[in-house]
């Protein structure tokens, strides 16, 4: 029985083992292979251009075991002659693996005062030495070497060893700051007594110190401050500063810029302005160029940083420092510019502001005189060049802008202007360098641009007459200026109309545009004509209106694109402003000149021309012509687009843009039918903005392109739209791939695209109503956009009520178009789809709310509106989706009814605020007359 009762009992768990039990032996560890696989990994991560183990040990027992000196100074001296490398692989091999023995020798050898060549390979040495992060020296070492440096320091005679020997043991202090132990008050003892002392060499060996001295050092203000030595030392630097001692002069300069950046934390303002005079002193007395060039570039690292408060109050002084540099005559471009960078980064324009009429006139004399800075390149001349305006313009020049773009900004414009022009009228405008009239023209079209509607108009006469003067000049850079400044000036369209300054400038510009062999003055010409027809009006320059438009239709043959381009532009743009005087007189000269160039078998344009003349044909057809397309032509324009377009490159932006805008002028056109050419034009436009669908900011480098896509994408969408109503059958066949894109641009990062085809979604339903599909597909599309629309609405009311105005406007825009699309397709919603509605609204509706009430608690206190809140509008389309849903969908609608009423019961609590409890009374009065039964007791 007992075997019996043994044999039918469960089996016992096994016992967890105790890890830490004594009688348990652990697995016995394989040293050896664990030292191999850490010298492994040692040798695997070991700098391979230094020497490590035993191979370095033979070299170690060489040089740094035994006391004797003799084997590594031998070695340096080697060094020294030869440069041999490998021996200097030895060294840096020490300084990782025995900082403390190889510096201690060598600090041994530097104190024997070697020849002038040993020691000076020794200091650098060293200087490799304490530089090395990953050297590891002790301490006690450290501690110990101390007194030798110092040492060192003080017996050293040869100034030419000085500087190195200072940043060495500059390295050497900042180690000692660094492990804490306990400063070097006998280096900082010696410092200023050498700066203070009459010794040139010793007062060389402070300077230098102090301008290598790490930041530490001014950690201890006991020594600084309680016992005077800082006003010691900036006392003493002021003196070399008047000195004519041009070596102590440039110490003091130097070592004035290190001590304001060390001591900057404690420095009392008027040490620091003493300091800082010092500077500008030493840089007022000019000198030779390159040494000034220098010591400016220093000023100008320590105006970058600056925190605000080393040159506070001081803009003003550093200011005319730099302009009384920049003024002197035949000073060089890099002079001008090194003082233009440290007058740049430290700018005020309080400084400008409070000038005198002829501090003004100082500053602009050195304004122009940098704007002078430009070579005639030959670049300039190629129109079809990318950077055509920039070509031959120095680094001098655009210090010149900012200058003169200051001067017109900040400066007394009631000062400034009148004293501008009188100093250019006088001193520039008839001056026989062609640069120095170049940039005075330009900066009369600043001072034109900038101070337009002020003080410029007392003295637009005068500004005109000049301008109109410069017309006639031989140098085709200035007429180019010229025309710039006609640009500005054709801004002030009452004075230039008053003395009729248009047509005097059109009497110059025309023929320069047809005639001038200068194929960029020509281009800049249209683009001035372009500008003042904008302004005044072809109307007002009626009698230059033939010979302008005879001029341009030439241009529209001319070789260079960009002056074709130009020309088409302006004949549009003349089209535009006076729509009935270039109908009576030019319509017909212009499309027929247009058809030439594009139709004709002997003309060969280019895909942009082409583009161009046929989407400005069709442009002046509809909004300046009869708006009448005969068929014949309407035919041949839309089969030349849709052809055009399939021999660009997807890169091509700009020609398809203007390909994709053509084609939504013509199929707008009443007289065109578009029946016959929808399979073409779908397939086109889909092939068009298929690779852009996925529109990403980092995807395009320059914004340009990114703004043509953007467009060109929009364009589509619209001609989408349309097409899907006014050829709804024959558009119905491709409905489900142009839906597919326009759900797909609901995601897109443009607004402006996410816009367009929101809209154009009710219309693209619209088409299915006689669209030759099964029900079951009808069902499907609408299934997918409605769904669609509760998605982004979902997004948007995720987002937190909302993250700018933009987003205000698309929730509202979603809202309104969803409640069409649901009216538009309501014979194809199911019961499965409204059932996604309903719950999609119930959603919204809750979240909506549940915002407005804890975004209006926030505020209680402030009582300000918070910006954050849903606007009266979102409400308002929340409301208007309720409605149509209820009064679309009705019967269908009663299973969700009691949800809808449920939720706005709870906005109707007491505590709620205003707008809550309005809205849900607004739900109430949408449901309540289709559903009495349904009102909650």
């Amino acid at each position: 029985m007992a075997s019996t009762t043994e044999s039918s009992s469960p089996p016992q768990e096994a016992s967890l083992r105790n890890p830490f039990d004594p009688d348990i032996n652990t697995p016995p560890r394989n040293r050896l292979h664990e030292r191999i696989n850490k010298r492994r990994s040692i040798e695997e991560n070991q700098d391979r251009s230094l020497i490590h183990g035993f191979e370095l040990r033979q070299h170690a027992e060489r040089f740094l075991l035994s006391n004797d000196l003799s084997s590594l100074q031998e070695a340096i001296d080697e060094y020294s002659q030869t440069r041999n490398q490998s021996l200097f692989t030895i060294f840096k091999s020490f300084t990782l693996h025995y900082p403390n023995a190889f510096s201690f020798k060598l600090i041994k050898i530097l104190k024997l005062q070697p020849n002038l060549q040993r020691r000076s390979q020794t200091v650098d040495l060293l200087k490799v030495e304490f530089k090395n992060p990953t050297s590891r020296m002790c301490s006690i070492i450290l501690t110990a070497l101390k007194n030798p440096l110092l040492y060192s320091l003080k017996v050293e005679s040869e100034e030419i060893l000085f500087r190195s020997l200072c940043e060495m043991i500059a390295l050497f202090t900042e180690r000692l700051y660094i492990f804490s132990l306990g400063g070097w008050e006998e280096l900082l003892e010696y410092v200023c007594d050498c700066i203070t002392g009459d010794e040139k060499l010793e007062n060389q060996k402070g300077l230098m110190m102090l301008m290598e001295f790490p930041v530490n050092v001014f950690q201890d203000r006991e020594f600084w401050l309680n016992q005077g030595n800082l006003y010691r030392v900036v006392l003493s630097i002021s003196k070399y500063v008047s000195s004519m001692d041009q070596e102590l002069k440039a110490l003091a300069y130097d070592s004035s810029i290190s001590l304001i950046l060390l001591s900057n934390d404690f420095l009392k303002n008027e040490v620091s302005n003493s300091l800082l005079r010092n500077l500008l002193n030493i840089i007022d007395q000019h000198g030779e160029e390159e040494v000034l060039v220098n010591r400016i570039n220093r000023l100008w690292e320590l105006v970058k940083l600056d925190d605000g408060s080393i040159f506070m109050g001081k803009h003003g002084e550093v200011f005319w420092c730099m302009i009384r540099v920049a003024e002197v005559e035949d000073v060089s471009e890099e002079l001008k510019i090194v003082s233009f960078n440290v007058i740049k980064d430290l700018y005020d324009g309080n400084v400008i502001t409070n000038l005198s009429r002829e501090e003004l006139k100082r500053v602009l004399v050195v304004a122009i005189n940098m704007l002078s800075c430009i070579v005639d390149d030959p670049l300039w001349y190629d129109v079809d060049h990318e950077n055509r305006l920039t070509a031959g313009m120095a680094d001098a020049y655009y210090r010149g802008v900012f200058l003169c773009n200051a001067l017109c900004f900040d400066g007394d414009q009631g000062v400034f202007v009148p004293m501008a022009i009188e100093t250019i009228t006088m001193n520039y405008a008839s001056n026989l360098d062609w640069k120095l009239r170049h940039a005075a023209i330009f900066t009369i079209g600043w001072i034109a641009e900038i101070n337009f509607k002020g003080d410029m108009i007392q003295y637009f006469d005068q500004v005109a007459s000049l301008v109109l003067k410069l017309l006639d000049d031989l140098n085709p850079r200035v007429l180019w200026a010229t025309m710039q400044a006609i640009n500005c000036l054709s801004e002030y369209k009452d004075q230039l109309m008053l003395a009729e300054y248009h047509l005097k400038f059109l009497a110059k510009l025309v023929p320069i545009s047809i005639s001038n062999s200068c194929t960029c003055l020509q281009l800049y010409a249209v683009t001035a004509i372009h500008s003042l027809v904008k302004q005044c009006g072809l109307d007002k320059i009626s009698t230059f209106g033939e010979p302008i438009i005879e001029s341009l239709l030439v241009l529209l043959k001319h070789e260079k694109q960009k002056i074709q381009v130009e020309a088409i532009d302006t004949l549009k743009s003349f089209a535009v402003l006076t729509p009935e005087t270039f109908r009576q007189n030019y319509y017909e000269t212009t499309v027929e000149a247009l058809k030439v160039i594009v139709f004709d078998e002997h003309s060969l344009p280019g895909p942009l021309i082409s583009a161009k003349c046929l989407e400005c044909m069709v442009y002046l057809v509809r909004k300046v012509g009869p708006d009448n397309f005969k068929e014949q032509e309407a035919d041949l324009v839309m089969e030349s687009l849709i052809s055009l377009d399939g021999k660009l490159s997807n890169t091509e932006y700009l020609a398809k843009c203007i390909i994709v805008q053509a084609l939504d002028q013509i199929c707008r056109c009443p007289s065109v039918s578009i029946d016959k050419f929808i399979h073409k034009l779908v397939l086109m436009l889909l092939g068009s903005t298929q690779p852009h669908l996925d529109l990403a900011v980092d995807k395009f480098k320059d914004d340009n392109d990114k703004h043509l896509v953007e467009t060109m994408i929009v364009q589509a969408c619209n001609t989408f739209s349309y097409c899907a109503v006014r050829s709804s059958i024959k558009f119905s066949l491709h409905t489900g791939k142009v839906t597919a894109m326009f759900v797909r641009l609901l995601g897109c990062s443009s607004f402006q695209i996410r816009k367009a085809s929101i809209l154009g979604l009710p219309n693209l339903l619209l088409s299915l109503k006689v669209a030759d599909k099964k029900i079951d597909a009808k069902r499907g599309l609408t299934f997918f956009v409605v769904q669609a629309l509760l998605e982004a609405l979902k997004k948007e009311t995720d987002k937190g009520f909302f993250l700018n105005k933009t987003d205000k406007v698309f929730y509202t825009i979603v809202l309104r178009i969803l409640a069409r699309c649901i009216q538009t397709s309501s014979s194809f919603v199911n019961d499965q789809l409204i059932k996604v509605i309903a719950d999609g609204i119930n959603d919204t509706a809750r979240k909506i709310i549940k915002i407005e009430i804890e975004k209006a608690q926030e505020v209680v206190a402030s009582e300000d509106r918070c910006e954050s809140l849903p606007t009266e509008d979102t409400l308002q389309e929340v409301a208007n989706l309720i409605a149509t849903t209820i009064d679309t969908l009705r019967d269908r609608f009663i299973l969700h009814v009691d949800d809808l009423m449920s939720n706005a019961v709870v906005f109707l609590a007491d505590d709620n605020p205003d707008r809550p409890i309005a809205f849900a009374i607004s739900i109430f009065n949408v449901t309540f007359p289709l559903f009495p039964d349904k009102l909650p007791p």
